[in-house]
């Protein structure tokens, strides 16, 4: 944070470009870089430059998935994570089902979006479906992850001091119990896929 305070004019552009890459490697969790990004530029300018960064390394991501196929990923991924999300989206690739999953895991809290924007470069989902898809989806979070930064400095210290410690208990379990968790909303998900997959095809 110090950093980022520390270059001046510079400090969104480069925050700006951490968000595109959090989006494409994934190294720092994008919410809580955006609740740092509420606290240094306040809550609009902080979420828009992580909704756009998430936005454009989204896409970015997709890209580079598109094009090398699925070495890359594979080098990313470890097999059993790659076999599973590939079942999920099934071998009718590009169809209903793929957006619907999409929809799902970018829209609903600890799942993997970014692995999910990445993994649908290697099905048949056109950009003109992708880009309106995390268009939609992906703000809630940050936008919620913004407003939790730039409230911070109004927020007296007994309020401050047990909701930080709430959110670090939160993502230390998040972090510690991740994939439990990814595999009880998996298996929610899978449920509510097939109901909409029904529903299509009634």
């Amino acid at each position: 944070m110090a950093f980022i305070q520390g270059l001046g004019i510079w400090g969104p552009l480069v925050f700006f470009l951490l968000q595109v890459l959090q989006a494409i490697i994934a190294p720092i969790p994008g919410n809580l870089l955006t609740i740092v990004g509420g606290v240094l530029f306040g809550l609009w300018p902080g979420f828009l430059l992580s909704y756009a960064g998430n936005l454009v390394g989204s896409v970015i991501g997709f890209t580079i998935v598109r094009k090398a196929g699925q070495p890359i990923l594979r080098k990313l991924i470890k097999k059993e994570r790659f076999d599973k999300w590939m079942s999920m989206m099934g071998s009718e690739s590009g169809t209903a089902r793929t957006k619907i999953l999409l929809i799902l895991v970018v829209t609903l809290p600890f799942l993997p979006s970014d692995l999910m924007c990445l993994m649908v470069g290697l099905t048949a989902i056109s950009y003109r479906a992708f880009i309106p898809i995390i268009i939609v989806c992906r703000p809630w979070g940050q936008l919620a992850a913004a407003l939790l930064g730039a409230s911070s400095f109004a927020m007296p210290l007994w309020v401050l001091i047990p909701l930080v410690v709430v959110v670090l208990v939160v993502c230390i379990l998040a972090v510690r119990f991740a994939p439990q968790i990814e595999q009880f909303t998996l298996a929610t998900v899978q449920k509510m896929l097939n109901f909409f997959s029904k529903e299509k095809s009634a």
